[in-house]
């Protein structure tokens, strides 16, 4: 039995292990705009949220930030995007849950394009009925604007049919926000203390495949 109608996935770090590609652009930045890089920490923290608003955080004006997304995009679409590579066990679990009758759909701040492109490229565009991603301007740059343009494409289900699925505290917020369940992902790049802020009754995974009892019902009908 399943226990949402449609589930949405978080791309980098929790569909996806992307850190090595993401972060290898971020440097391309600083060095090209001659700016001292951060430390490994603060590094980290630009897995997830939009290049713009990492950047931003760190000392850039919006001139500089958008000249920063601007050598992103370059180093990424050439380089970067080729470090991706799906989480072990990620595919059997969106066939899994699609054989449940589990419509299935990305919801990420990253760019759409890249989005689109690193779905195809993965071979997992056959599990998802929709993508959506991050625009180029600040229509639809948080989380939450996702998730709920996202949740537009599928009238028919209210948000408490919906589950967010991430890795991060930008997605436990935005499923907050939103009005979605939420599972955390702790085998990606966020931490428990970090997202337990916006969702603390959410259940939390070590690895995709205990995703699936969070979303089906494995006890057969009947049981004690």
């Amino acid at each position: 039995m399943k226990q949402y109608d449609l589930a949405l996935f978080d791309l980098d770090g929790t569909l996806s292990e992307s850190g090595e590609g993401i972060l290898s652009c971020v440097r391309q930045i600083f060095a090209e705009m001659h700016r001292p890089l951060p430390d490994e920490k603060t590094l980290g923290t630009f897995i997830g949220p939009p290049m713009y608003d990492s950047l931003r955080w760190c000392g850039f004006s919006h001139e500089e930030a958008e000249e920063g997304v601007t050598i992103y995009k370059r180093h990424f679409i050439e380089s970067g995007i080729y470090h991706n590579k799906t989480y072990e066990g990620m595919t059997e679990l969106l066939k899994t849950l699609q054989q449940h009758g589990i419509q299935l759909a990305v919801a990420t701040t990253k760019y759409y394009p890249f989005a689109e492109r690193i779905i195809k490229m993965l071979q997992l565009d056959p599990y998802f009925d929709f993508i959506g991603g991050a625009t180029a301007d600040i229509q639809r740059r948080t989380k939450a604007k996702v998730i709920r343009y996202v949740l537009e494409q599928f009238p028919n289900v209210p948000p408490d049919r919906a589950v967010m699925i991430g890795d991060t505290k930008y997605d436990a917020e935005g499923a907050a926000l939103t009005g979605t369940a939420f599972i955390g992902c702790l085998y990606g790049y966020g931490t428990k203390e970090e997202m337990t802020v916006f969702c603390p009754e959410a259940p939390y995974v070590k690895k995709p495949s205990d995703i699936l009892s969070w979303c089906v019902s494995l006890t057969p009908s009947g049981a004690n």
